[in-house]
């Protein structure tokens, strides 16, 4: 990669093996915990089609309104990037990953949760406008070349809650086809709880245990976990001070 990309990393080298610790950051505050089982997931080539199943053709200098990632390339309607329960075999899960693009005219502007923020805003400024094609942080195939997805905009998905996408052809000649190469890692987890984990999440907030910490979202806007998640997980987001001060015997 070019110089313009020093400090962006290919997604798969930031995906967690087995028995790796974490500390997922939701709006109400920090969860922890560690990955008990991963399964890696790729969908390449994923082109964006219609309900017939057509390739969607964007017009040269045109914009294309926001839609899920579904499972049309064989016919069906499900969203690829949905986790339709809050725990599977037992165990709390979520997604983690990221997508590459081509061709290299095309910008793509997520939004998560669906039909809400788009990564990559600067704080004093109006919101991006994908309809016009902003190039305010779009992921396109410099940042996060098909080839090799990047955290450029790095994604976390909890279950229920739907992952989108706006595109726009900022070629001004010819129309294009957006082509996505879709990356992630689906993760088994444990959920440490105060009462039978302190220690070991008091060291995991004051990073003195090596850990990878994630935000469910982007940026200054992480998402809610919400009421059924907590209860399913059985947890109480905390903060870092919260976290860190207690203490305890693992």
């Amino acid at each position: 990669m070019s110089e313009l990309l020093k400090g962006i990393i290919p997604i798969e080298k930031k995906f967690l093996q087995n028995n790796y610790l974490f500390a997922l950051e939701f709006r109400e505050g920090f969860v922890f915990g560690r990955t008990m089982r991963r399964r890696i997931l790729q969908y390449k080539p994923w082109p964006l089609l219609d309900e017939d199943e057509d390739p969607v053709d964007i017009a040269a200098s045109s914009h294309q309104a926001e839609v899920r990632f579904r499972d049309r390339p064989r016919g069906s309607e499900v969203d690829l990037l949905y986790l339709s329960s809050t725990t599977k075999s037992g165990l709390p899960w979520f997604l983690h990953g990221s997508f590459g693009l081509k061709p290299q005219h095309m910008n793509m502007y997520l939004r998560f949760p669906e039909g809400d923020i788009i990564p990559g805003k600067f704080p004093n400024i109006s919101p991006i406008r994908p309809t016009a094609g902003d190039d305010i942080s779009p992921l396109n195939g410099l940042v996060s070349p098909y080839e090799q997805p990047t955290d450029y905009h790095e994604v976390v998905i909890p279950p229920l809650e739907h992952l989108a996408a706006e595109y726009y052809n900022k070629d001004p000649d010819r129309s294009h086809n957006p082509v996505v190469n879709i990356l992630f890692c689906l993760y088994w987890a444990q959920i440490f709880r105060p009462d039978t984990h302190p220690s070991m999440i008091s060291n995991v907030a004051a990073r003195r245990y090596p850990a990878t910490f994630l935000t469910v979202g982007f940026g200054d806007h992480p998402h809610p976990m919400g009421t059924q998640l907590e209860d399913d997980w059985a947890i109480d987001p905390m903060t870092l001070d919260e976290a860190i001060s207690l203490g305890g015997r693992y």
